[in-house]
């Protein structure tokens, strides 16, 4: 059985972690309502997306996936 300090010190640490996704979800709930703002269908920023798409798809391939020494 845990102590009342190690319980104390967990409750501490889940509400970091809680006000932690409550700001990520702020965030991403501003950047929903953002993107509903914007008309990201109008084909001008159809070349912008794929563009900034195949630059993320680039570097997930360039990156080394696994830890090793240098």
């Amino acid at each position: 059985m845990q102590s009342f300090k190690k319980l104390k010190e967990e409750i501490t640490e889940l509400k970091k972690a809680i006000k932690i996704l409550e700001d990520e979800n702020a965030s991403l709930w501003f950047l929903l309502d953002e993107l509903e703002k914007s008309n990201i269908k109008n084909p001008q920023y159809h070349k912008q997306f794929v563009e900034v798409f195949d630059k993320l798809r680039r570097q997930q391939l360039m990156t080394h996936k696994k830890v090793e020494e240098a």
